[in-house]
């Protein structure tokens, strides 16, 4: 039997002993090390499950997962190259039988299988269709979950070039990461954007390699960007940030002519105001943040060229994830954290 917290989809959660299986074929069952959170599992504790599938109920959660192999079916050992006993970061999409995808900590019940394919746990059950990728073993298990976080951002700075000017609006996890990947792919210089409340975040930006950092309630970013950049502007902006689409407006205004502009983070609005004739006149391109790429993460942490424990943040035990959860919804007086993980074992 192993620990699992559920999400009932309604405010309410519970923590249950599950059994644990024996692989499928073609799967495998990891013990769960560390899992990192991000705020779509708030977002689920809430009811809201932000996948195409729309998420299942109840469930539990957790999909910045790493651990080890437990026990491993040999094809999947084959497929995988992996082994009994290794350590290893789980892509968090699915390839289903019918060719979809599914998302660990999202779109699996509880009700379904073992109901293990989650984080939130000792154990999680890992699927045929599923992908392992092996980590290094001389750093802590919840520094190396900001693997999730980086295999979306290398996806989300393909429009970066050599020397190119990048601003990556929302200092979260996410856009965190996404500073690692723009230098990895060779800006040349990065700014990152956030509130007068995220002055922590930033000043982890600067410490993981942005150049510069724009307080937008206190300073114009434009002007600040035109100053920077010798009135060039951006050549990539990159919208990590959450909530409200005001961003993508300011990205506008921070792009150059000819640059392209990434909607990486979720809105909870329309647009409101986008002026499409800019678009035209000044050659902008826009388009999703979208694609995962778990290797390439993965392959950056392995060669060194992450700075995980500046990353790291908090680290709380799977018994006081309430108060992980707190952390990372800012319901802490005084403290703000640039990342939060629950370590398993």
């Amino acid at each position: 039997m192993g620990r699992a917290i559920v999400f009932n989809g309604d405010r309410t959660w519970e923590e249950r002993d599950l059994p644990v299986p024996d692989p499928q074929p073609g799967g495998a069952v990891l013990r769960v090390e560390a899992t990192g959170l991000c705020h779509g599992d708030v977002d689920q504790f809430h009811g809201i499950g932000r996948t195409p599938r729309g998420g299942a109920f109840p469930v539990v959660p957790g999909h910045e997962v790493v651990g080890r192999i437990e026990k491993i079916d040999a094809r999947a050992a084959e497929e995988w190259g992996v082994a009994e006993g290794d350590r290893v970061a789980v892509r968090t999409i699915v390839i289903t039988p019918e060719g979809g995808t599914r998302a660990y900590g999202i779109d699996f019940s509880v009700k379904e299988g073992s109901g293990l394919y989650g984080g939130y746990a000792d154990y999680m059950e890992i699927l045929p269709g599923s992908a392992v990728y092996r980590l290094r073993e001389d750093l802590p298990a919840a520094e190396l979950t900001i693997f999730e976080a980086l295999s979306c951002a290398v996806t989300w700075v393909h429009p970066v070039k050599d020397d190119h000017t990048v601003v990556i609006e929302g200092p979260g996890h996410m856009g965190l990461a996404t500073v690692v990947a723009a230098r990895a792919a060779g800006a040349g210089t990065i700014v990152v954007t956030g509130l007068s409340q995220d002055r922590s975040r930033l000043d982890c930006a600067l410490q993981v390699g942005a150049d510069h950092v724009i307080d937008v309630q206190t300073e114009n970013a434009a002007q600040r960007l035109a100053d920077i950049t010798g009135g060039r502007m951006a050549d990539v902006v990159i919208d990590a940030a959450s909530g409200s689409s005001v961003t993508v407006n300011t990205a506008m205004e921070l792009v150059g002519r000819g640059g392209h502009i990434v909607i990486a983070g979720l809105k909870d609005e329309p647009v409101n105001g986008l002026d499409s004739n800019s678009l035209l006149f000044r050659g902008i391109t826009i388009g999703p943040g979208a694609g995962l790429d778990a290797a390439r993460a993965v392959a950056l942490i392995n060669d060194g060229q992450v700075p995980t424990a500046a990353l790291a943040g908090e680290t709380f035990p799977l018994d006081r994830f309430e108060d992980a959860f707190a952390l990372l919804d800012r319901r802490v007086p005084g403290r703000d954290a640039v990342r939060v993980s629950l370590h398993v074992s």
